[in-house]
């Protein structure tokens, strides 16, 4: 959505971000359905034990974004943010790839 959408009304709080079923991830909790999307940087793993992950088809490491897990994977880092009365629930995961020289 990065590349597709202008997110400069988001930033400024004119409009409200919200998931989409486009997203790489999206869970309806009206109609309980969900469904996944693999990106040109993600595949999408749905069915590990360990729950939702994604692996980065660059590095191949694997994030996972449990809210209970110790740490998100190797390179990657959970980053809760204040939704100052906007949002519920925002969470950022910051994933670093390396580059192989």
């Amino acid at each position: 959505r990065l590349k597709t959408e202008d997110f400069e009304a988001y930033f400024n709080l004119k409009k409200r971000l919200l998931p989409k079923p486009s997203d790489l991830s999206f869970y309806n909790w009206e109609t309980q359905n969900s469904t996944s999307n693999g990106t040109p940087n993600y595949q999408v793993i749905a069915d590990n034990a360990s729950g939702l992950l994604f692996k980065n088809k660059r590095d191949r490491k694997i994030l996972n974004v449990d809210p209970k897990a110790a740490r998100p994977g190797d390179n990657s880092t959970r980053i809760p943010i204040d939704g100052a009365g906007h949002y519920i629930q925002v969470v950022i995961y910051d994933h670093i790839t390396r580059r192989k020289t």
